[in-house]
């Protein structure tokens, strides 16, 4: 795949999941055996589990939209820069919930395969 071609598929967790609130995009943008390593200490195993994090991620903040503002490329990786806005309705990341506007600033390091995100790295800060 080409290093635009893997911008576009690390888009698809802001995009399609994150939006358009579409948990299908999952099974078309990762892999099987996807590993997802962030805050919250156990890592993430499989499309079932990033389905989970979307899941109470949509619960603790229904109204969030995440934009990507910059994206770099080389090789098998794609970090991509993001920024997330909405109402904290729910629990979010060991925080209970605010019923307050939120903004959640975020890197995320994907590792492409096979045309599918294998693993992402990602560090978050609430705002």
């Amino acid at each position: 795949m080409s290093l635009d071609s893997n911008k576009i598929l690390a888009r698809a967790w802001f995009e399609e999941v994150m939006n358009a609130r579409d948990l299908d995009a999952i099974d078309r943008a990762y892999a099987a055996d996807y590993a997802y390593r962030g805050p919250g200490g156990e890592p993430v195993r499989g499309r079932e589990g990033a389905r989970r994090v979307a899941a109470a991620l949509h619960e603790a903040m229904p109204d969030r939209v995440s934009t990507v503002v910059m994206q770099v490329a080389e090789g098998d990786l794609v970090v991509t820069r993001w920024v997330s806005h909405g109402t904290q309705t729910g629990p979010l990341m060991g925080r209970p919930p605010t019923n307050q506007p939120v903004e959640v600033h975020g890197i995320t390091i994907s590792r492409i395969e096979d045309g599918l995100i294998a693993e992402d790295w990602e560090i978050i800060k609430i705002l």
